[in-house]
């Protein structure tokens, strides 16, 4: 498993739990869900900036294209 990959684990350093299966629109990397609910929470400009929440749960890896 890989660190921010998709179904890996978590890209924050602190945690690296898997599955890391929340795409991060901003670092384009994936986190658990615990680190995907604070990265929210403490980014409420995202609605602004994207449409939605900074962290969105994947089924399937995110098309970047």
């Amino acid at each position: 498993m890989n660190k921010g990959e998709f179904n890996g684990l978590c890209n924050r350093t602190a945690c690296q739990e898997p599955p890391a299966i929340f795409y991060n629109f901003s670092t384009q990397l994936y986190y658990c869900g615990n680190c995907a609910k604070m990265i929210n929470k403490v980014n409420p400009e995202s609605y602004s900036i994207f449409g939605h929440e900074l962290c969105i749960r994947m089924d399937k890896p995110y098309n970047k294209l």
